[in-house]
């Protein structure tokens, strides 16, 4: 019998079958996309962190004898599955309900948490020194704050990392394999002893560290970085800021180009009193109720570089009295807003906005495994309709050479409107639930400006960056990397064990930017055999392996799945 898809395959080529091209958008309902802003949050985080336990747990499974907690894990899944159940994860269900909710991904997130913790423990020695895992598929720089005492490190090349202190804790730069990890050996007191650099300059090495290292440390790092109340500044981009914390000029200095073309990072409150269904619905006319806001806010730096400048911006919304934290690194061209929100509004819905200098006619927006193009205007009825969209970790407005995304790391509704991208934070809605949203909130959102393509861009890999930090964990592993691709479109999304209990381990990828692809799965454990499968992990279709090398073909956001059979 023929499959499904090869029954309606068939049926498209004898011109026999119905066919609708396009999103099949729902034309109501656009307010779940943001109600209950912590469930939502919750959501978001725990697929993150069962994503993390999964794949530390097949390492530490294969490599050190570890015991994969098989049963807890499935049990947390089903939690967060149970809550991506109607009306729950949409927002719109009682004030029990979200108790409930709340309370099941605390437990999910301490689950993941500690499952992920156990492994990465089996990996290592319990020692000092301290490994930094990451769980993305390419290597990447990442800040890593130092336990209380320590105020420098080396890391596995025996270089001496930069470091910067915040609020009394040291932090350093380290830049971890893909899918893998690094060991850092950690040193208190000053970063160099008169002693350790008359060895370095003759050659020798440290005590205990088998190499000299090579001196990269803080004070020998020049910093790239400006603060100022009213600006951040790195080699790439320069970031000038009203006295309220907005942004009134993002320059490229790559092209000496301005991005901003109004007011950025302004956040703007409406009065939301949907006409039917109040935690469900956001009506069209909110944008012609706007809520003025006091534009006086304290502006202060808190960190100055060299490796991140951080302004902290403290205002008041309305009601609601927020702190955000706005930060650049140095060499990156992204820029985090971490924000908390004492949120005590009522009918009200809060955006952010970012007018740019583009021109296009349609806007990006990530979905599950891949991104869907939806118009930016209102031209016609349907276009209209979608005047709120979802989104999952960002949204672009490109050109033929360069665009600009606002990412996030828990908000899911959006929209675009000509060349401004309005990503929505909260609403505050009455019924079914009262005291929906109240209280603390907190989230990130960035931007990123890119040169080149949206192909050349690392939008997706950003996006991944911010929602997926790397874990430290104490004691050494040595240097290793599990998995990587030698394309940068292909994203290892998933690394499990396989359902069916056996100790195969099951990878899944995908295309992330519509671009037939040919690449290299390379992987570090020793296989024995690779099958790939459908989702299901049922297949037989055995691919060739050689030195760890696994070559791989993708149509546009293929979705791939792969198991692996080791050598036992």
């Amino acid at each position: 019998m023929a499959s499904p898809i090869e029954y309606f395959r068939d049926q498209e080529a004898r011109g026999t079958c119905n066919r609708y091209v396009g999103e099949l958008y729902f034309q109501g309902h656009r307010g779940t996309y943001t109600s209950q802003a912590r469930t939502k949050r919750g959501n978001r985080k725990s697929e993150l962190a069962l994503r993390e336990a999964e794949l530390w747990g097949v390492a530490a499974t294969v490599l050190a004898g570890f015991t994969f907690p098989t049963e807890a894990i499935d049990q947390v899944w089903k939690t967060v599955l149970l809550n991506q159940f109607h009306d729950i994860l949409p927002g719109s269900s009682i004030h029990r309900v979200y108790e409930e909710a709340e309370a099941g991904y605390a437990d999910v997130l301490a689950t993941a948490w500690q499952a992920a913790h156990a492994a990465a423990a089996a990996l290592t020695d319990q020692s000092q020194a301290m490994t930094v895992f990451n769980s993305l598929s390419w290597g990447r720089p990442a800040l890593v704050e130092l336990p209380d005492g320590v105020e420098g490190a080396v890391n596995a090349d025996g270089e001496t990392l930069p470091a910067q202190v915040i609020d009394g804790k040291t932090w350093v730069e380290v830049t971890a394999p893909a899918c893998g990890w690094t060991t850092l050996r950690l040193r208190s007191g000053p970063a160099l002893l008169d002693s350790e650099r008359a060895l370095l300059d003759s050659g020798q090495a440290l005590p205990g560290s088998g190499q000299a290292p090579r001196l990269t440390s803080s004070d020998t790092v020049a910093s790239t970085l400006r603060a100022t109340p009213t600006l951040l500044e790195n080699e790439l981009l320069r970031i000038e800021f009203n006295a309220a914390g907005e942004i009134t000029r993002i320059w490229d200095k790559e092209t000496g180009r301005e991005w901003a073309a109004g007011v950025c990072n302004s956040l703007k409150l409406y009065k939301d009193v949907p006409t039917t269904w109040d935690a469900w619905d956001l009506d069209s006319m909110y944008a012609l109720t706007p809520v003025e806001l006091d534009l006086h806010a304290t502006v202060e730096v808190v960190a100055t570089g060299p490796l991140v400048a951080t302004l902290r911006v403290t205002r008041k919304l309305n009601q609601s009295a927020m702190t955000q934290d706005i930060s650049l690194r140095r060499g990156s061209r992204r820029v985090d807003f971490h924000t908390v929100l004492d949120w005590q509004e009522s009918h009200k819905l809060l955006k952010v906005n970012f007018p740019v200098d583009l021109h296009t006619n349609e806007a990006i927006h990530e979905i599950q495994f891949g991104y869907i193009r939806r118009p930016n205007h209102l031209s016609r009825p349907f276009d209209a309709d979608r005047f709120e969209v979802c989104n999952h970790k960002w949204t672009a407005i490109t050109e033929g050479n360069r665009g600009f995304a606002v990412l996030n790391d828990c908000k899911y509704g959006i929209n675009v409107l000509g060349n401004s991208i309005n990503l929505t934070l909260l609403k505050a809605a009455l019924a079914p639930d009262m005291t929906a949203d109240k209280g603390r909130q907190e989230f990130t959102y960035a931007i990123y400006p890119w040169n080149g393509s949206l192909a050349e861009s690392a939008v997706v890999r950003e996006a991944y960056d911010l929602n997926c930090p790397v874990m430290a964990a104490q004691g050494a592993a040595g240097a290793r990397s599990l998995f990587s691709v030698d394309t940068p479109n292909i994203i290892v999304e998933t690394v499990k064990p396989a359902e069916d209990g056996s100790p195969d381990i099951v990878v899944r990828l995908y295309e992330s930017k519509r671009m037939a692809t040919q690449c290299a799965l390379i992987t570090s454990l020793p296989v024995h055999e690779v099958i790939q499968t459908d989702m299901l992990e049922n297949g037989d279709k055995k691919l060739p392996c050689q030195s760890g090398k696994i070559e791989l073909e993708f149509r546009a956001f293929e979705v791939k799945t792969v198991r692996l059979r080791l050598v036992h």
